[in-house]
Order: C-alpha cells, then sequence, then structure tokens
C-alpha cells in the first residue's frame, strides 16, 4: 500500500486488486478503487468500489453524521439510555432530541462566533460544537434561564414575527 500510495502522488488514488499477488494476476479478486488522502500523520484510506473522489466525499457526510449521532447518544444527550419502545414516544423522543442538538448548535455557534473551538495539541477539538454549546446552554439554565433561551429565539427569527390576521 505504502508503495502505491508513494506512486501515486498528488491524486493519491488509483485502482487495485485487493489480496495474494496469484489471485490479483488470475483476477479472482475484484477490481477496486482505492482512495487516500493524508490527515495530519495518519492517512484515510477508502476502498470502494465506486469513483475515489465520490466515495472521499461520501465518507465525509457519513462522517458528520457518525458524529451527530455520537453526540445525541454517548457524548451528550444519552439517548440510548432510554427504554422505550412505543413509537410514538419514540417519535417525541427524536423529536426533542433534534430540537436540543439545534439549539446547542445554535448556543454554541453565538458563543463562539466565527472562531472555532480550541484545539488539542494533537489537533482535534477540545470540546466538540454540540459540547460547547449544551455545557453553555446547561449553565445558564441554571444561573440565567433567559440568557439561555436567547440562542433558541435566534434559531429561527421568522417565527417569532407577528402575523396579521385580514
Amino acid at each position: 500500500m505504502r508503495a502505491r500510495l508513494r506512486l501515486a502522488r498528488r491524486g493519491r488514488a488509483f485502482r487495485a486488486r485487493l489480496g495474494t499477488r496469484e489471485d490479483a494476476a488470475a483476477s479472482n479478486t475484484p477490481l477496486l478503487n482505492v482512495a487516500a488522502k493524508p490527515l495530519k500523520g495518519e492517512w484515510l484510506i477508502v476502498v470502494t468500489n465506486v469513483a475515489p473522489r465520490t466515495a472521499l466525499e461520501t465518507y465525509r457526510k457519513r462522517w458528520a453524521i457518525e458524529c451527530l449521532f455520537g453526540d445525541a447518544k454517548t457524548r451528550g444527550l444519552n439517548l440510548e439510555d432510554t427504554r422505550l419502545t412505543d413509537p410514538r414516544k419514540l417519535a417525541l423522543l427524536m423529536s426533542l432530541v433534534a430540537l436540543a442538538l439545534a439549539w446547542a448548535g445554535r448556543a454554541a455557534a453565538d458563543l463562539l462566533g466565527k472562531r472555532a473551538p480550541p484545539r488539542k495539541s494533537h489537533g482535534h477539538y477540545a470540546r466538540s460544537w454540540f459540547r460547547t454549546g449544551f455545557d453553555h446552554i446547561r449553565s445558564r439554565l441554571r444561573s440565567d434561564p433567559l440568557d439561555a433561551i436567547a440562542s433558541w429565539q435566534r434559531i429561527n427569527p421568522e417565527a417569532r414575527k407577528p402575523c396579521g390576521v385580514v
């Protein structure tokens, strides 16, 4: 793999057959696309049967979804700790989780502005956007509840405008 990545240089994408040399020579393994991207001392390598750029773009979107699930489950709202099985109650819970995630994101955006959260020495965020907003909301709910809901009110300012009835 290292030799192929070195040869690929800039594009860092190539087609290869994975397996033993004998299997590859006999075409017993499928021809796959390999896309690689250097990430601060490590490599992200995606092996797929679609175009390499498409695979990396899809992985980027998938990773954002994985982070969202992590925020909803283990790193914040502990969604998996509920024992709900009733579909109606689950639907309501998922709606509330979606609102909480949006509120935390808005609170983080208000708190940080155009800055990004601080990073650790290895380059990862010290706290995620979600955790930054979530912690801010929790502290404000304890000390100044009206300030806590200020970011909530900025999520959709159009919804707060009075509408006239004719």
